[in-house]
């Protein structure tokens, strides 16, 4: 004593699979953070090995957090109480599973990076580069100050692969359309420089 009801989470992600993991209180002080530490600790590196466990893993940290929270403000237990406290252990930010969280960092870059590099998301004023065929070209968004960026996109219009549109853009030499299912897009190339 004292001790509050509490629930505490942890979640194995597997690439198929997941599995939830879950602990009830009571808890005191000391037993309540050191299952909140293990329980986080072991989701942080067990948790993001799923495409769904991406989303559900923050979720678990996030609640563990604030059950820690509460378990932070109630006062030591009182000598004599059933049973011997728990000893909290280093927190989880200190633990070498806190090394877990290099994970959706990494993920959540190389998405950046690849949406960066995508025409479909470029900008007018981006400057790109191009390699390939002219039947089959790859168009890369790159900075305009690289010895690559060939042209700079003028137009971007939506719906559309008809580069008889790029007419309303001066300075247009070149188009580039990408087609997904129904998506159409058309960019309006000047030459970079």
């Amino acid at each position: 004593m004292p001790a509050i009801k509490g629930t505490l989470h942890g979640h194995q992600g597997f690439l198929i699979f997941m599995r939830m993991l879950t602990r009830y209180g009571p808890f005191c002080r000391s037993c309540g953070i050191a299952a909140c530490r293990d329980m986080s600790a072991k989701t942080l590196w067990q948790g993001w090995w799923g495409l769904l466990s991406l989303i559900i893993t923050p979720g678990v940290l996030i609640g563990n957090l604030i059950t820690r929270i509460r378990l932070g403000r109630l006062a030591e237990p009182i000598p004599g109480a059933p049973g011997v406290p728990a000893v909290p252990g280093r927190p989880v930010l200190r633990r070498a599973a806190a090394l877990g969280l290099v994970i959706p960092v990494v993920v959540a870059a190389v998405i950046v990076w690849g949406v960066g590099r995508d025409p479909a998301y470029a900008d007018v004023g981006s400057c790109v580069s191009v390699e390939g065929t002219e039947n089959d070209p790859d168009v890369t968004v790159v900075d305009c100050g690289a010895s690559d960026a060939m042209y700079v996109i003028v137009g971007k219009v939506e719906d559309t692969t008809d580069s008889a549109e790029c007419v309303k853009f001066p300075g247009t030499v070149a188009s580039y359309t990408e087609q997904q299912e129904s998506r159409k897009l058309l960019l309006c190339l000047a030459e970079n420089g």
